[in-house]
């Protein structure tokens, strides 16, 4: 059997985990990610609409990009879609895919929230944390009996399970943070305004109240804690005082 992989990121400078082997466990490799990502993309083209309106996508494929550039070396080609959905959301799969709701696009002010969200999705794409999400949902006894063995029927089952949303809610608390702050990073090293996210959030969290009441956050961190972590990096160019944040 191989190795069991302990993922800690690249560089780190300090981010504290609750538990670091339940945190950052991962056995998928980058290969393998690969590979599940692909079938999870053929799952969301069954599932979901995917918007094929030139502008909308321009819009955003020019936004990634732009961020995607700013990253050090990474060891996947992201790809950046819309697709028909009315919540103020986005999320990322496996291997680089990263999925924006038509419903993100109506919800923003301007671009430079957009570019905030969609940082946060590449943070955690960068970080492999849709990859840990399933370590830590299937476990290394099942998920290492599957993934191993290059059981194709698994993975199609996995696959479509992802394309449901059921694991990629999973993040941790650290995994969000993370996310945000690598955010941060990532938006000041493209050279775009570094309060995007943050003024998204406010925004969101003024339509609905606490974090906890947004139906498609519920396993996010409170929305106040995000802003309020979000307003320190702007006052101290990146830095949160109980937790110092990685850089990239």
């Amino acid at each position: 059997m191989r190795a069991i992989v302990l993922m800690l990121g690249l560089t780190l400078s300090g981010c504290a985990y609750v538990n670091p082997l339940i945190e950052d466990f991962n056995i998928v490799s980058v290969e393998q990610e690969k590979v599940l990502g692909d079938q999870v993309a053929g799952e969301i083209r069954k599932e979901m609409r995917i918007v094929s309106d030139a502008g909308l996508n321009l819009r955003v494929r020019r936004l990634g990009e732009r961020l995607e550039s700013a990253l050090p070396p990474h060891p996947f080609d992201y790809q950046f879609y819309v697709v028909e959905d009315k919540t103020p959301n986005a999320f990322s799969v496996p291997g680089g895919g990263i999925y924006v709701h038509t419903g993100l696009l109506d919800f923003v002010d301007d671009d430079n929230q957009l570019a905030g969200v969609l940082a946060h999705e590449i943070g955690h794409m960068y970080e492999r944390h849709p990859a840990k999400s399933l370590s830590r949902a299937y476990g290394i006894e099942q998920l290492s009996g599957l993934i191993f063995r290059d059981n194709k029927n698994q993975f199609r089952t996995i696959a479509f399970q992802l394309a449901g949303g059921g694991f990629l809610m999973q993040y941790s608390r650290e995994d969000e943070l993370e996310a945000d702050a690598l955010a941060y990073q990532l938006l000041r090293r493209s050279g775009m305004p570094t309060n995007g996210l943050m003024r998204f959030l406010i925004k969101l969290n003024n339509l609905y109240g606490s974090g906890h009441s947004i139906p498609f956050m519920s396993t996010h961190p409170p929305t106040p804690e995000r802003i309020n972590r979000l307003e320190i990096m702007e006052r101290t160019g990146g830095q949160v005082i109980s937790q110092p944040v990685r850089s990239i």
